[in-house]
């Protein structure tokens, strides 16, 4: 099997996964441990190939001879446990603010039509219901952080204030000098933004080489960005449970930080 391409990790990653999730199984009581019909290797590489291809539990359930409720179990189990094994690899914002210039971009999960959300998640720009998240980088492209998940709805710039990003960067500057990079949505809280057209008024040659050069440098993040969406849960339209939705993207962040870690 190619691990890479099935499961998103080497066959070394791979077996490391298995074996801490093992760990974490077995130190259970015995009355907290699921019963697996699979083996637990083999229901890790499950759960992975689910995550990374956005598979439905019941074409799951038929590729590896279980039912789907059985499928819809395992899952659960499974889920807090690989984003808890993950943990050690996982960095966050304001470290990477201490070490230099940060990236940071929004992008839209889209979740599909939900009829109970009404148009609380719906994403303007993208059409689409949808939950936002912040996604930050350094400049050779390497992962610093991805934030919880907001209502789809958010401007980017109030969405990096709901999670906190807005404070930690606010903060950071206190006594240094920081450089954090963004598109336009955040000139709020960065100046390091492509300039605005103003209607009207014709972009000077300046403009357009700020611009330029301050897209060359955001391209790292845009990379960053789909990196993480190879995660097609991600990108193809989350179908399980909403209220689940946060923990399937920490666990996805995680592995993320995992697989350039390891």
């Amino acid at each position: 099997m190619r691990y890479h391409s099935t499961c998103g990790l080497t066959p070394a990653q791979t077996s490391e996964l298995i074996a801490r999730a093992f760990q974490v199984h077995t130190g259970r009581p015995a009355g907290q441990r699921y019963d697996f019909t699979l083996g637990f290797g083999t229901a890790v590489t499950m759960v992975l190939m689910k995550v990374r291809h956005n598979l439905p539990q019941q074409l799951t359930g038929d590729l590896f001879g279980i039912s789907q409720p059985t499928v819809s179990r395992i899952w659960r189990y499974l889920l807090p446990i690989l984003g808890q094994v993950t943990a050690m690899d996982r960095r966050h914002l304001a470290e990477a603010l201490e070490r230099g210039t940060v990236l940071i971009d929004g992008t839209p999960i889209p979740t599909g039509n939900r009829t109970g959300t009404g148009t609380i998640n719906f994403n303007a720009k993208h059409h689409k219901q949808a939950l936002g998240i912040q996604v930050a980088a350094f400049r050779d492209g390497r992962l610093c952080d991805v934030s919880v998940p907001v209502r789809g709805s958010r401007h980017d710039s109030r969405a990096l204030e709901e999670v906190g990003w807005a404070e930690q960067i606010a903060a950071a500057r206190t006594g240094k000098v920081i450089a954090v990079l963004a598109d336009t949505a955040y000139v709020k809280h960065t100046r390091l933004t492509p300039r605005r057209r103003v209607q009207g008024v014709q972009r000077t040659d300046e403009d357009r080489e700020w611009n330029r050069h301050i897209s060359s440098l955001r391209a790292p993040v845009e990379r960053t960005v789909a990196a993480l969406k190879q995660w097609r849960t991600l990108s193809t339209g989350y179908r399980g449970r909403l209220t689940e939705l946060p923990n399937v993207i920490h666990m996805i962040t995680n592995l993320e930080f995992y697989r350039q870690a390891t």
